[in-house]
């Protein structure tokens, strides 16, 4: 199978577009792809513990927090950008179990041995 990643820079900000990722990737896991989610600008907002997907919906898509739910029981590789949280005054302790906080060159490291790589700006 593919190793994908996936790069989304909406969160609570746009909750359709920030609803396309998590809907493609968590299918990607479901037909047995390696897949990496990285969350850049707002879209860091959703990776935290209290408040960050909870209540946010665009039909039909399903809630993301049941997205983001389903792509970690499915062992999806979920990062946050480094300086996105910096700026936001979020620390590992606020983000959901499993969250790898990255600068840039680790990004780019997991883009270059990627198969394909999706972005959602």
């Amino acid at each position: 199978m593919a190793k994908l990643v996936f790069i989304s820079t909406h969160g609570p900000d746009d909750v359709e577009r920030a609803s396309l990722p998590w809907a493609l990737a968590t299918a990607s896991l479901a037909s047995g792809h390696e897949v990496h989610a990285y969350l850049q600008g707002p879209a860091v907002e959703l990776l935290k513990k209290e408040g960050g997907a909870q209540g946010l919906q665009h039909e039909p898509f399903p809630a993301l927090d049941e997205l983001i739910e389903l792509f970690q029981e499915a062992e999806g590789h979920l990062y946050g950008c480094a300086p996105c949280l910096q700026s936001r005054g979020l620390t590992q302790d606020d983000l959901l179990d499993g969250v790898k906080i990255v600068g840039g060159a680790a990004m780019v490291d997991q883009c270059l041995t990627a198969d394909k790589v999706f972005t959602y700006a």
